[in-house]
């Protein structure tokens, strides 16, 4: 019986490490888009139409950091706005990641919760 209840343990304790480090990961990759946006924002709010190199190759190479479909979505443009909303698409693809589940539409997410 002790034997039993010590790998139980030990497999919630697993269980609760990987949930932890997955919760982690999300929070790490979202933080990586959000420090982006922040960038193309105040650039879209400046009137800045053009990426300067530099930045573009920054801004590359956070995103390279995230996993393959959520860099899918990412456009490498020298335009702002286009890269902006690309940020945009691969926030929603790390919230879908998270939770398959998750809806942009607030009375989806709502039923969901609800149900």
């Amino acid at each position: 019986m002790i034997d039993n209840t010590s790998v139980t343990i030990e497999q919630m304790e697993q269980d609760i490490r990987e949930e932890n480090e997955r919760r982690y990961a999300f929070y790490r990759m979202l933080g990586t888009t959000d420090r982006v946006l922040w960038r193309l924002e105040e650039m879209n709010r400046d009137g800045v139409k053009t990426i300067p190199d530099p930045l573009r190759s920054q801004i590359r190479e956070s995103v390279a950091e995230l996993p393959k479909p959520v860099r899918e979505v990412f456009r490498d443009a020298a335009d702002v706005q286009p890269v902006l909303d690309s940020v945009f698409d691969m926030q929603e693809s790390l919230f879908r990641w998270r939770d398959p589940r998750w809806s942009l539409d607030e009375e989806d997410d709502r039923e969901r919760l609800a149900g």
